[in-house]
């Protein structure tokens, strides 16, 4: 099982360049997510086992996530400069 973190890897700017360039409809695999969200495929299993993580479909022993689901997921998850802010944003 693969725990590295992918960030500032060439693998990851493979895997982002194929993201972006992908349409929406197009299925990823856990790498992929963690490349796009910089962090270890590791959070990525934590999150999905704990139900906070991205939407995702599991096909035999295969976990997939759709481009849409991925960025809909982000879109939820803006990212704050600070803690009060993060309150006023949740507040709202």
């Amino acid at each position: 099982m693969k725990t590295e973190i992918l960030s500032g890897h060439p693998y990851r700017s493979f895997l982002l360049l194929e993201f972006n360039s992908a349409p929406l409809e197009t299925w990823f695999s856990q790498s992929t997510v963690a490349a796009v969200r910089g962090c270890s495929i590791a959070t990525i299993e934590r999150d999905r086992w704990a139900g906070q993580g991205v939407p995702f479909i599991k096909c035999g022993r295969s976990v997939r996530y759709t481009k849409h689901s991925i960025l809909e997921w982000l879109d939820k998850y803006k990212s704050v400069q600070s803690t009060s802010q993060y309150s006023m944003e949740v507040a709202q």
